[in-house]
């Protein structure tokens, strides 16, 4: 089967994706310059597929912390009265200060990252927060201690980050690479779960999860180490 690559693309590769950047694949098939940039196309079509289940996941967690202290202080703008640490008072205030979130709890709530909701599930604000004002309720499915839950959402952001600054995370196994460690699709689904059950079957189905499953089965074909 003829090569997909023209001799003047492989040539080129020093200049555009870089060698350096293929290691990890090179090492993988024996040096073989276009299996590499098979595998390499194959983390990129990863990354693309995953985006629809990590959005839909980080959708989902925030929106259920932020509706679990919104009832439980009784109000929206319960981020006010949240024992807050100085940083992410700071970043409250700057997501405060965004164009259109003046008075608007739900804009403010969409600017936050991730990293703020995660850490709302720290040691430090398990009696604050996780009992005494009941963000417990936003998992009601979960079956799991705060500090699992806190664990597994830590490890998806890492995965989250490894993808948005085009980081390998590609595997040979039915698994994806975080920098750290590996995590399996279903335990990426299992976190939107523990907030709705519902809301997880629709995401499997519209949001490319089964695209996300085919990519790893097709390199799990290759019989490859990665």
């Amino acid at each position: 089967m003829p090569s997909p690559y023209s001799p003047q693309f492989l040539a080129s590769i020093e200049r555009t994706i870089t060698r350096e950047r293929l290691t990890r694949y090179l090492n993988a098939v024996g040096q073989d310059l276009p299996r590499a940039l098979e595998l390499y196309e194959y983390n990129v079509q990863l990354s693309e597929v995953l985006y629809g289940l990590l959005h839909g996941l980080e959708v989902t967690v925030r929106n259920a912390e932020h509706h679990a202290l919104t009832a439980s202080y009784g109000t929206a703008t319960w981020y006010d009265a949240a024992p807050l640490s100085p940083y992410w008072q700071d970043q409250l205030a700057k997501a405060k200060a965004k164009p259109g979130a003046a008075g608007k709890p739900g804009k403010v709530v969409a600017e936050l990252t991730f990293g703020f909701w995660i850490d709302l599930l720290q040691n430090h604000n398990h009696r604050s927060l996780w009992v005494n004002q009941k963000l417990n309720a936003a998992f009601p499915y979960a079956r799991r201690h705060r500090s699992l839950i806190h664990e597994r959402l830590k490890a998806i952001q890492l995965l989250r980050n490894r993808i948005s600054h085009h980081e390998p995370v590609l595997t040979a196994g039915d698994v994806v690479y975080n920098g750290t460690g590996v995590l399996s699709l279903p335990q990426l689904l299992e976190c939107v779960e523990w907030v709705c059950p519902e809301a997880a079957q629709w995401i499997k189905a519209e949001f490319r999860y089964a695209d996300a499953e085919q990519v790893l089965q097709r390199v799990a074909r290759m019989n490859v180490s990665l």
